[in-house]
């Protein structure tokens, strides 16, 4: 399916959001960390990060626009962490901090929180002190998954490292792990959560629900 690559646009927020949580509807997390399911609050709070972020000079939001149809059919966010002096001044996530004023009624705030902990570990680790562009989003429409949207926006953020010389990083689910091998990303790391420690009571794959973290060195020769 042939797609262009642009920008995203403001006006794009919300739709990039309905994406974003289509394309993670049937993920096992899901219905632990928003047991209301999709909820207006829900919209509301994503909706406000992705603004927020959309604000921020060192990222960067890209859409596939399908070229027969013109419809949006996938998205990714993008950090561009190039100032090493920036790096070390960016505040750590409070590992007991309190939920934000918007955040929806009945989330489950220590999972979201808990897996922002050790994201922040990750960077930490595999990151800190060096140029890097991590992979924040890239989510596709469902109804185009497996057409090539999603590697067309993934191309984007390879070619762009390998110009700067900058190591990428992303988390990825075990479904994406395929799709981001075959550009060069290893597996640095993983995070498994025993969900009852959240609250959760009902059974669920612990190996569908884990995040793997991943990193990816620039080309020989690049930059």
């Amino acid at each position: 399916m042939p797609v262009t690559i642009s920008p995203l646009q403001r006006s794009d927020i919300p739709l990039f959001v309905r994406i974003e949580l289509e394309a993670f509807r049937s993920h096992p997390r899901i219905p632990m960390l928003w047991p209301r399911g999709y909820t207006d609050d829900l919209y509301a709070y994503y909706e406000s990060n992705k603004n927020r972020t959309f604000d921020d000079p060192e990222c960067q939001f890209l859409k596939a626009v399908d070229d027969e149809t013109g419809k949006m059919v996938a998205v990714s966010e993008w950090t561009f962490s190039l100032d090493t002096k920036k790096q070390a001044e960016n505040e750590a996530v409070d590992p007991n901090g309190a939920p934000p004023a918007n955040w929806p009624i009945d989330g489950n705030w220590e999972l979201k929180r808990f897996f922002s902990v050790n994201s922040e570990k990750w960077n930490r680790e595999w990151l800190k002190g060096q140029p890097y562009i991590e992979l924040n989003f890239l989510v596709t429409d469902p109804e185009y998954q497996g057409k090539g949207a999603g590697t067309a926006l993934l191309s984007w953020g390879v070619q762009q490292a390998d110009k700067l010389g900058a190591r990428m990083a992303l988390e990825s689910t075990p479904a994406g792990l395929s799709l981001y091998k075959r550009v060069g990303f290893r597996q640095a790391d993983v995070i498994k959560a025993d969900m009852k420690e959240f609250g959760w009571t009902q059974p669920y794959d612990p190996e569908a629900a884990k995040r793997v973290w991943m990193v990816r060195d620039p080309s020989p020769g690049s930059a």
